[in-house]
């Protein structure tokens, strides 16, 4: 009879905790308190995390592009497998000035430069295949954004405490669950289910965003979904185009967009050499360059598959 008691207990506790997790994700599109502009890789990784890196790191040279401290520069060499193609586009970076930057831009740019001025996707394809310490150091830069973040209050500190309570809860419905079966009760199978959403959800608010981060979370999926419908306005200024690519556009949904605005240097780079797949051959040089991966990207994907273990083995 406690058993039952308990079981069902359970599963009211993991109702509870489901509608609390859901609550947790909920927040307002507009921004009132947050008045400052994110960086772009900033906004990268909030929206995305480390699964669109490769944009991270593109929006993060173009936004050092944009504010003079470095140069990009597209040049053409001859392919050194003529059975795929003949030719091959690359880059090539210039560093001009390493002053006025954010923690994560000079962690940036001392592992994609080291002690160089001038470094190329064809050089940095080689130490990304030969390399693993280039590959880690771009994981650590990761950290730094996610301190940059952490430093803006947009993870939530509080949460933690409430965090463990739920996860201690979810254990313990667990074990209710396995002591009834072994009571021979099946109402054991309710409680270990139970257990599960419980348990993740714990998780998840343990590793929360603010308020503030919610909205702007929820903000960046918003204008996200109005580009990919075709409502976002025209004419956008160079810091709205480049947060476009930040929330990971495709050329598919990024190309109207800027048809309509204003051309900038940075954002050509990206728009006016493309693939055969419609994909753009910065976004290629980025993958190949930044992280040995050699899948060109297509008018409506970015390929980033097995991109998160090989910046962390």
């Amino acid at each position: 009879m406690i058993l039952n008691i308990l079981n069902f207990l359970a599963l009211i506790a993991a109702i509870y905790i489901i509608k609390l997790g859901s609550d947790y994700n909920k927040g307002g599109i507009h921004i009132q308190s947050f008045d400052k502009r994110l960086h772009p890789a900033e906004i990268n990784y909030l929206h995305k995390d480390i699964n669109y890196l490769n944009r991270g790191i593109l929006v993060t040279l173009l936004e050092l592009k944009r504010r003079g401290k470095i140069e990009i520069e597209k040049y053409t060499r001859e392919s050194r497998n003529k059975t795929l193609e003949d030719y091959v586009i690359e880059y090539r970076f210039t560093l001009l000035d390493n002053t006025d930057l954010k923690d994560h831009e000079e962690v940036f740019l001392k592992n994609v430069f080291e002690n160089k001025d001038t470094i190329t996707t064809d050089e940095l394809t080689k130490r990304s295949i030969n390399d693993s310490k280039f590959l880690s150091a771009q994981g650590d830069w990761s950290n730094y954004l996610d301190s940059a973040l952490s430093h803006q209050n947009l993870y939530e500190e509080t949460t933690k405490g409430l965090s463990n309570r739920i996860k201690v809860l979810g254990l313990v419905v667990g074990i209710i669950g396995v002591i009834s079966l072994v009571k021979h009760n099946p109402l054991g199978f309710l409680s270990i289910i139970a257990a599960l959403p419980i348990f993740l959800i714990g998780i998840n608010i343990g590793m929360e965003k603010s308020k503030e981060g919610r909205a702007l979370l929820n903000h960046f999926t918003h204008l996200e979904e109005m580009a990919k419908k075709g409502n976002i306005k025209h004419n956008l200024k160079e810091e709205d185009l480049l947060e476009l690519l930040a929330l990971s556009l495709t050329m598919k949904y990024f190309l109207p967009i800027y048809e309509n605005s204003q051309n900038f240097d940075t954002i050509d780079l990206v728009t006016n050499s493309l693939n055969e797949y419609g994909g753009s051959h910065l976004d290629d040089a980025i993958l190949r360059g930044f992280m040995g991966f050699t899948a060109k990207t297509r008018d409506d994907t970015l390929d980033t598959n097995r991109i998160d273990y090989r910046l962390f083995k």
